[in-house]
């Protein structure tokens, strides 16, 4: 028996001797958990039941015989004696609730209550192990902490957690559909009782997306984010599944509502990822195919403003798609018929070309090895009819890519 179980029981013994209303039966049961005697404790209370069935005390201590065999069996390695102890456990504290809940109900349930005891034990081993990296272990203790108090999914819900860890880890590589079809079934047993739970749902649609049952899994993240359009942990899941379905303008368009609502709160911890997050936005509006490069441009500068000093690669980005947005609206305008506005797209594609070329200049000075710098610098040069200086800059690109005809 446990110190902690020790001090519990010696409280209620004292209070029984107050109490003395209780069958001989019981108070024998108490003396035998106090000599760790545990099947003499169960045996003696389930005699008294002879005489009388409907006294709370006896089921009371009946939980704490079992109680203590279960714990005993967990420090033996005895994972389904434990199991079968928690169980009668459970049940005979439930039968001491409902006989006389006043005087029972907060010393099994309450925060300090003998269920409570049970199942923390199990959950405080079960988060060892999986820190350690003890799963299997970490499993047991999980499924002993519901078999202890089967009203809490949280040990069910932890297990598929996880499994769902596990799966993403190099080491389980080969067991990983098998370790997410595992949480799948895990996650569909809780739903099953608890169909609105909304951290399950998204935990299901997870392991949805990781298992290619994209089609699935975009439904349940839809209709989650009908209900909770706000929750930035869900975005980021629909912006990796869109972007796996190539779905590219969807997922940018999430990144940076995710970012916006970083920016929005109070909380200044979940803003480091928010440069990243509007630099992938950025790269995505502005692949061909998806063609957003006002997007593009609008979020690709507001990243290069997150930057202290200014980043090589945001840089090159920002100049690259300045560049391919004015190309963009070149071909635009190849187009029109109408002069006005040919003459509004022809200003608007200068401007880009020029802001290109602001952005080339100060990268090649800052990055001056970057070949990629010095040609796109030298191709806004040339639309802008600026020959001299943009043969200059191409020849620096071909000397740095050793693309100089040799």
């Amino acid at each position: 028996m446990t110190k902690m179980r020790l001090f519990l029981l010696a409280g209620l013994l004292a209070a029984a001797a107050v109490a003395g209303c209780r069958s001989a039966h019981t108070t024998a049961a108490i003396l035998y958990i106090d000599q760790q005697k545990y099947d003499k404790a169960i045996d003696a209370i389930h005699e008294g039941f002879q005489y009388r069935d409907n006294e709370p005390d006896a089921y009371f201590y009946l939980g704490e015989a079992y109680s203590n065999k279960a714990e005993e069996s967990v420090d033996e390695d005895r994972y389904e004696e434990a199991m079968k102890n928690y169980g009668l456990a459970y049940e005979a504290y439930q039968k001491a609730i409902a006989l006389d809940p006043e005087d029972w109900k907060e010393k099994i349930v309450g925060k300090d209550g003998s269920l409570a005891y049970n199942y923390r034990n199990r959950i405080r081993q079960a988060q060892l192990d999986w820190n350690e990296g003890y799963y299997e272990q970490a499993e047991g203790h999980l499924r002993l902490a519901y078999a202890a108090w089967p009203d809490s999914v949280t040990p069910i819900k932890s297990i598929a957690r996880m499994k769902m860890q596990m799966a993403a880890k190099d080491t389980f590589a080969d067991q990983r559909e098998e370790l997410l079809s595992q949480a799948l079934n895990l996650l569909d047993q809780i739903l099953a009782s608890k169909p609105e739970a909304y951290e399950l749902r998204v935990d299901k649609a997870n392991v949805l997306d990781a298992l290619g049952r994209d089609d699935e899994a975009r439904t349940m993240y839809e209709e989650l984010l009908a209900q909770h359009g706000n929750d930035t942990h869900l975005l980021l899941s629909m912006a990796d599944l869109a972007r796996e379905q190539q779905d590219y303008s969807k997922s940018a368009d999430y990144f940076v509502k995710v970012v916006d609502l970083n920016e929005g709160d109070t909380d200044a911890g979940n803003d480091k990822e928010n440069k990243s997050m509007l630099v992938q936005a950025g790269v995505m509006y502005g692949t061909p195919s998806v063609g957003r490069y006002a997007d593009a441009v609008k979020v690709l500068d507001r990243a290069a403003n997150m930057e202290i000093n200014p980043e090589e690669n945001t840089m090159l980005l920002r100049l690259q798609t300045y560049f391919q947005y004015g190309m963009s609206l070149v071909d635009k305008g190849q187009a029109e018929t109408d002069p006005a506005a040919l003459q509004q797209i022809k200003d608007q594609v200068n401007g880009l070309f020029q802001r290109a070329v602001e952005i080339g200049n100060a990268m090649t000075n800052l990055f001056p090895t970057n070949a990629d710098g010095f040609f796109y610098l030298s191709a806004a040069q040339f639309q802008l009819g600026d020959y001299d200086a943009a043969t200059v800059n191409n020849k620096t690109y071909e000397e740095l890519s050793g693309n100089n005809g040799e």
